[in-house]
């Protein structure tokens, strides 16, 4: 196909559609009206599979972006052209289009993503299909390249686009329900699906394994008793089975999960074992590799230590920086093979190179053989050295062999006395050196001088061992991104990615152990993604069961996804077995003051204070008054709950204006004794999470780092300080989702030395919930403080409540619904270009609703359940 620039338009030559699995045409024979209808899959019976659940969260998400479709960003199609005979089209966005609705409108899409076209942009849904107007739901089979370009064909209806969701994850797991093709790793799926079929494999002893040289190495370690004990009962349990089993660790907040599994990953790897570790999202991938790299160069003396470690996401999304660069896969190889051959090249013809140099330039412009030789050793040495050293330390020793190792180094250590003694070479002598062949000589006169001959030979030894390395090493003879990602996926012994991308993992033998960080987190067909691998024997899941699970969008969840059990993990179904599982039981994060309520009520107080957070440092005192110590509930009284815009989610203003007022005062007082500290703000409700993110947009926080953010957004998170804004305050003490303990876990457990919580003590006193049993128990620790106790407090909610009860009073007005719209996330990252689809049209519209969603963002749960409450 002929291919030209046509200004702001870019294409490109689409793929195949049939590499992509059924379920896209399951998506794409959707009417809206499917995609609208909360009943689709009422009927539908879960057996054995997470099929029809998982299509119902499709449609839910999907449904959801079409309530908010007034508010996405729409850009406008240069050109649309059928394929021949096909139900695929080829298009291109119009950049510099100036009718779109959103300053942050896409350039482009990317391949997974599902975009609606229409002739006009619409207010609602039904908007859409209003008087019998097209419109298309497409699926992007290929995003196109920004250098790639094809010819403009005659302008179609619709012209406009807009992105609803990508469905690469959903795509994942749906192959993964294909149990012909998971059934390829038969006894660790078995186990999976069938758990308690066998007798627990647990060994109750480590009498298999070298007890003494991993207690050695433990001892370093610095891990209390029961971390140890974990790491040494999952590694008893892989070693001493035959048959393929899964391992639980328990890790409650605080307790060194991510410091125990990087000890676990590094003993596996001293004895020789592949693993793929996971993770639900690429924050938590970062985390545990780079724990894991601290520790290996904190006890590796061996250069090479990294060659078979590799991390690898998409790099836009996982943003990997520091040390973390060294095992990420975009770094790897690169222009080795290039560097090796151009050099090679440059000894063996070096002469006859100038030559043809000569012959190409002008006589004045023309440099002499001898600096001819000096530009081009030292454009190309220094590069190879660079690339020789990146060699040893990011390519595994299985690749390279001992035999290449010794002569690599020998050829750096020859280049480097060429280099040397070359720099005191006449230009006579430079060419002779080119010219030298080590060869038997009939006359005893020596022809070359004795630089010369030195000079030759080394030459001539660099080009031996240069042959002999490109021969040798099992490296991808290419310059391909694809292959050379391939070749350092198939050869890696240790590999992090998240869970989702761990389907690009389809080559590797060597890896029989899987690791997944927190496993709770996720829902059990999400680890099926990974279990399929056909290598894998063993399987170790952590995570904390009392902690968020699995986010479920679909409102329909009633009828097919909480019948089926769909956001359970893998993690929990286990554990409802009978399945062991391994406590860590000593928190290092929490001041006492903070883990004492969590400890008791959510963990049956087994958890113990480790040694630091009971010590006298561990106490800070950031402000002034009791109020303001290790743990305190702040009763807000004259606070009201309100619903936002949209009618969906909850704010409290009164305790957005407490926030901003303690920040306030925490800058002052940092800034003066110019401490730096962090802060996390969070709320159970996004639209309180909006209202402080507003409040605060101006504010200047230095020396104060400021995170505001869900508490469902902060799982996994800790900060020196946690202000948590509670939003509930009503006198029949309803307090919705709120009362939901593992979501009440996670909000009272991510302070390191300060947890405030802002709250209307009779509305939550009220409520039956666990909110109940912690304002009771503030109380009776005598955390408990009245807001308007603290003068500047005080003020500031007398301030706000003159100003918004001029007309009547505001406590005692009825809740008010409103339906506005917000701006929806747009999507950034991306530049114009052409992109092919395959689409299916469809002829209805629907009602209203609206949630957030994203790649990795976990979904607010403040939905229609909250409000009916």
């Amino acid at each position: 196909m002929t291919r030209r620039k046509r200004g702001p338009r870019s294409g490109r030559k689409v793929g195949a559609i049939e590499e992509w699995p059924n379920l896209v045409d399951v998506v794409m024979s959707w009417s809206l009206e499917d995609v609208m209808n909360e009943g689709l899959f009422k009927h539908e019976s879960y057996l054995d599979s997470y099929t029809s659940p998982l299509l119902e969260e499709l449609r839910s998400e999907m449904s959801s972006s079409l309530e908010t479709i007034s508010t996405m960003p729409f850009v406008k199609i240069g050109w649309i052209d059928q394929k021949q005979n096909s139900a695929s089209y080829e298009f291109a966005l119009e950049v510099d289009s100036k009718n779109t609705k959103s300053s942050n409108r896409p350039e482009r899409y990317d391949p997974g993503d599902i975009i609606i076209l229409f002739d006009v942009m619409p207010e609602n849904t039904s908007d859409i299909t209003r008087d019998g107007r097209p419109y298309r739901i497409a699926f992007i089979t290929d995003g196109g390249d920004e250098d790639d370009d094809l010819p403009p064909t005659k302008k179609m209806s619709p012209p406009f686009a807009a992105y609803l969701l990508n469905i690469i994850s959903y795509i994942r797991i749906w192959r993964c329900l294909d149990y012909t093709t998971v059934r390829r790793n038969q006894n660790l799926i078995q186990e999976v699906v069938h758990y308690p079929r066998v007798a627990n494999f647990h060994a109750k002893g480590i009498t298999s394994i070298d007890t003494m040289e991993i207690w050695s190495k433990l001892s370093t370690m610095d891990r209390n008793n029961s971390q140890n004990d974990a790491i040494l009962n999952c590694i008893s349990a892989m070693i001493s089975s035959s048959s393929s089993n899964l391992s639980l660790i328990w890790g409650p907040p605080g307790t060194g999960k991510t410091k125990t599994i990087s000890v676990l990953l590094w003993l596996l790897r001293k004895m020789k074992h592949g693993i793929l570790t996971c993770a639900p999202t690429n924050l938590a991938v970062k985390q545990v590799a780079s724990r894991f790299l601290r520790l290996t160069k904190e006890n590796c003396l061996d250069t090479r230590c990294l060659g078979d470690v590799l991390l690898f996401g998409n790099k836009h999304r996982m943003c990997v920086e520091g040390d973390l660069k060294e095992i990420y896969v975009h770094a790897r190889v690169r222009s080795f093979l290039h560097c090796l051959s151009s050099l090679s090249d440059f000894l063996d013809n070096g002469y006859s190179q100038y030559l043809q140099y000569s012959e190409d330039q002008k006589e004045v412009d023309k440099l002499s053989f001898l600096y001819y030789t000096r530009e081009r050793f030292s454009a190309i040495y220094p590069d190879l050295r660079s690339c020789f050293k990146e060699l040893l330390f990011h390519v595994p020793k299985s690749s390279i062999l001992e035999v290449n190792y010794t002569n690599i180094i020998s050829l750096l250590e020859l280049l480097e006395d060429f280099n040397t003694f070359r720099r005191k070479t006449t230009g006579a002598e430079i060419k002779e050196i080119f010219m030298y062949k080590d060869v038997p000589r009939k006359s005893n006169k020596p022809i070359f001088s004795k630089t010369v001959i030195t000079l030759g030979k080394t030459r001539i030894k660099c080009l031996e061992l240069l042959k002999m390395l490109l021969s040798s090493l099992k490296l991808p003879i290419t310059s391909s991104k694809h292959a050379i990602r391939e070749f350092c996926m198939s050869s890696a012994s240790v590999i992090f990615c998240t869970v989702s991308s761990s389907s690009k993992v389809t080559s590797n033998n060597k890896l029989e152990l899987l690791v997944v960080d927190e496993a709770a987190q996720l829902k059990e067909c999400e680890t099926l993604i990974p279990l399929r691998l056909p290598a894998l024997r063993h399987a170790i899941l952590i995570g904390d069961e009392c902690q968020l699970p699995a986010t479920v969008l679909s409102k329909a969840s009633f009828w097919v996804c909480e019948d089926a059990l769909f956001g359970r993990s893998l993690f929990e179904r286990l554990i409802s077995l009978g399945h062991e599982k391994h406590l860590l039981n000593v928190q290092y994060r929490m001041h006492p003051s903070i883990s004492i309520f969590p400890n008791t009520r959510f963990y049956d107080g087994i958890l113990l204070d480790a040694h630091n957070v009971m010590q006298k440092e561990h106490q800070k005192k950031y402000l002034p008054g009791s109020m303001f110590g290790p743990y305190s509930f702040i009763n807000i009284e004259d606070g009201w709950e309100d619903f936002d815009e949209l009618g969906h989610s909850r704010k409290n203003m009164i305790e957005v204006t407490v926030v901003q007022e303690i920040l306030r005062n925490l800058q002052r007082a940092c800034s003066k004794a110019a401490k730096k500290i962090t802060v996390g703000v969070i709320s159970p409700y996004t639209a309180q999470v909006v209202a402080i993110q507003e409040k605060m947009r101006r504010m200047k926080f230095e020396p104060l780092a400021v995170k505001i953010n869900s508490v469902d957004g902060f799982q996994g998170g800790e900060e020196d300080i946690i202000i948590l804004s509670t939003v509930r305050s009503n006198s029949a003490g309803l307090v919705g989702f709120l009362s939901n303990r593992q979501r009440t876990n996670v909000s009272l457990t991510r302070a390191r030395h300060c947890l405030w919580i802002l709250g209307n003590a009779s509305t939550l006193s009220s409520s039956g919930s666990i909110w109940a049993d912690l304002v009771r128990n503030a109380k009776d620790q005598q955390c408990f403080f009245n807001a308007n106790k603290d003068g500047a407090i005080s003020r500031v909610i007398t301030k706000h409540v003159c100003e918004l009860t001029k007309v009547e009073d505001k406590r005692d007005r009825p809740l008010k619904v409103t339906k506005n719209r917000v701006q929806a996330p747009s999507r950034k990252d991306l530049k114009g270009h052409h992109s092919s689809m395959k689409c299916l049209s469809s002829d209805v519209g629907a009602q209203s609703r609206d949630t957030i969603s994203g790649s990795e963002l976990h979904c607010p749960k403040d939905i229609a359940e909250d409000i009916t409450k």
